[in-house]
C-alpha cells in the first residue's frame, strides 16, 4: 500500500504546483524535444546526440505521436514530458516501435488489440531537478515509497501523477482504449504501487537496459488505481474521462 496520505488534499497540492498541457503546438513540442535531449542524450546516452539537431531529441515515430508536457507553475519550467505513439491508417499496430522488439508470442497478443485503439507510451522524461531522492537517476518518485509516513505526507509524488494525467489526456483525445510500453523494472514497480498493473508481453528485453514489454486496457488500469489509491485515481480519471465524469463518480 501507499504511505498514508488520506488527510492530504492531493488535487489542491498538485494543482498549486503543476499543470499538464497537451503539446499541440510546434512551440510546446519543441520544449518536450529539448527535455528529451537533456535526459536521453546528455544525462543518459540512450540516443546518440550526434544524430540529433539543435539539441532536440526526435525520432521517426514523432510524426505519428502526440505529446504532453508538465509545467512547474512556480518556476514556469517544463519539468516532464511523455508521448503517445499512435497507430497509422496504413500500418495499424505495426506502426508502434514496441512491436519490432517483441517475440512471436508478444506480437500475437499485441495484434489482438483493436488496431486503431492502441497507443504506445514512451519518452517518459523528467527534469533532473525533480529526480533528487536515492535511486531516481532516471525515474522520478521511485524512492517515494521508501520514505517515512511523515515525509511522504509532505512529498506527494507529483511528477509521476502529472505524467499519468498527461498520458490519460492524450489517450482520451485520440480514442485510445489500450496502451503498451517497454518499461524499466523500477518504473513498473512504481506504477504497481499506484495500482496500475500491466500484463507482460513476452519476456524482458535488452533495450536501453532491461525493459519489460507490457500492455493494459485503460479502464482496467483505472479500476486498479481506484481500488488501491482513490485520491490519485480521481485526478487521473478526470484526465481520461473528463472533469465532469470524475466529479460525478
Amino acid at each position: 500500500m501507499l504511505p498514508e496520505i488520506q488527510s492530504i488534499d492531493i488535487a489542491a497540492l498538485y494543482n498549486e504546483q503543476f499543470a499538464v498541457i497537451p503539446a499541440a503546438t510546434p512551440e510546446l513540442q519543441d520544449q518536450a524535444y529539448a527535455l528529451r535531449y537533456q535526459v536521453y542524450c546528455v544525462e543518459h546516452p540512450f540516443e546518440d546526440p550526434a544524430q540529433q539537431t539543435n539539441e532536440r531529441e526526435m525520432d521517426r515515430y514523432d510524426s505519428h505521436s502526440v505529446h504532453a508536457i508538465l509545467l512547474h507553475k512556480p518556476s514556469s519550467a517544463v519539468v516532464g514530458c511523455v508521448r503517445l505513439v499512435l497507430p497509422t491508417a496504413s500500418e495499424g499496430v505495426s506502426a508502434l516501435p514496441l512491436r519490432q522488439l517483441l517475440n512471436d508470442e508478444g506480437r500475437r497478443r499485441l495484434d489482438q488489440c483493436p488496431p486503431d485503439r492502441i497507443g504506445e507510451i514512451s519518452r517518459y522524461a523528467v527534469s533532473k531537478m525533480f529526480r533528487r531522492r536515492q535511486g531516481e537517476a532516471l525515474y522520478a518518485d521511485v524512492g517515494f515509497f521508501d520514505l517515512s509516513d511523515r515525509d511522504s505526507r509532505r512529498l506527494v509524488p507529483h511528477i509521476s501523477l502529472g505524467l499519468m494525467q498527461g498520458a490519460g489526456k492524450l489517450a482520451a483525445s485520440h480514442g485510445i482504449t489500450h496502451v503498451c510500453a517497454a518499461m524499466a523494472p523500477a518504473l513498473m514497480r512504481l506504477l504497481e504501487r499506484f495500482g496500475l498493473s500491466f500484463e507482460p508481453l513476452g519476456p524482458p528485453i535488452d533495450y536501453h537496459g532491461l525493459r519489460q514489454p507490457c500492455i493494459a486496457e485503460c479502464e482496467q488500469l483505472l479500476a486498479g488505481m481506484e481500488k488501491r489509491n482513490p485520491g490519485y485515481y480521481r485526478l487521473v480519471d478526470a484526465a481520461y474521462h473528463g472533469e465532469t465524469a470524475s466529479s460525478q463518480g
